[in-house]
C-alpha cells in the first residue's frame, strides 16, 4: 500500500506546478513575441518554432538542397492571377536580377515590405530587376484582395497544392526574399535592403 502524503506536502506539491505552469505561459509568450517581431510563420503549426530555431533549421535544408548564395536557383511554377501557369526560370536571364519576394496577404512585415520593394523597382533601370511575388495565401480571394490594395508592378504567383513553390525553397518564414543573377546563380538569401541596393547599384 502506498503511503499517505502529508496535506502540506500536497499543498506544497501543488504551488510548485502551478509556479511551474506560470513560468512555461510567460516563456511561450516571450517566444510568440519574438516570432512576431521577426516575421511570420508561413504555417500555423510552425508557430511554436523559436527564431533560433529556424534560422538553424533553414540553413542545415538549404546547405542539402543548393539553395544559398554561390549555387544555383531552385526552378518553381506558381499561378499567376490570370490562372496561368509562370516558372521562375521564365523569368531568370531576361534581367541582370531576379528578386523573388515569398509573402502572404495576412503578413504584417510582408505588406510593410511592399513599399521598399516599390521603391527599390521604380528606381532601376529597364532590364536591371524583375520581381516575382510568390504568396503562400490558402485563400485565393485575400490574396487577390491583398493585389487590388498594394497594386505591386511585376509578376505575381500563388502557391497551391498542385504547386508548392515555398516548398523548393523550404520557406518557414515570410517574408523570405532570393536573389539571382541572369546566369541562375543565387546571389543571396534573406538580403537587408542595404544589401540588395549595394548590390543592384553596383
Amino acid at each position: 500500500m502506498a503511503e499517505d502524503v502529508p496535506a502540506g506536502a500536497q499543498r506544497s506539491g501543488a504551488e510548485k506546478k502551478l509556479k511551474k505552469q506560470t513560468t512555461m505561459k510567460k516563456t511561450l509568450l516571450f517566444i510568440f513575441a519574438a516570432m512576431v517581431m521577426i516575421g511570420c510563420g508561413k504555417k500555423v503549426q510552425e508557430s511554436e518554432k523559436t527564431a533560433t530555431d529556424t534560422v538553424v533549421i533553414v540553413e542545415e535544408v538549404m546547405v542539402q538542397t543548393g539553395n544559398t548564395a554561390g549555387t544555383y536557383f531552385t526552378d518553381f511554377t506558381g499561378v499567376t492571377p490570370d490562372g496561368k501557369e509562370l516558372s521562375l526560370s521564365e523569368l531568370v536571364g531576361k534581367t541582370d536580377y531576379v528578386l523573388v519576394d515569398f509573402w502572404a496577404s495576412w503578413c504584417g512585415p510582408c505588406r510593410r515590405f511592399v513599399p521598399v520593394l516599390k521603391e527599390i523597382y521604380s528606381s532601376m533601370p529597364e532590364g536591371r530587376l524583375q520581381i516575382l511575388s510568390c504568396s503562400v495565401d490558402q485563400e485565393e480571394a485575400e490574396w487577390r484582395q491583398a493585389l487590388k490594395e498594394e497594386d505591386m508592378p511585376w509578376a505575381q504567383v500563388r502557391e497551391d497544392e498542385a504547386h508548392p513553390c515555398s516548398d523548393k525553397y523550404d520557406v518557414r518564414y515570410i517574408p523570405h526574399t532570393v536573389l539571382i543573377d541572369s546566369e541562375g546563380t543565387i546571389v543571396g538569401v534573406n538580403l537587408e535592403e542595404p544589401e540588395i541596393q549595394e548590390i543592384l547599384f553596383n
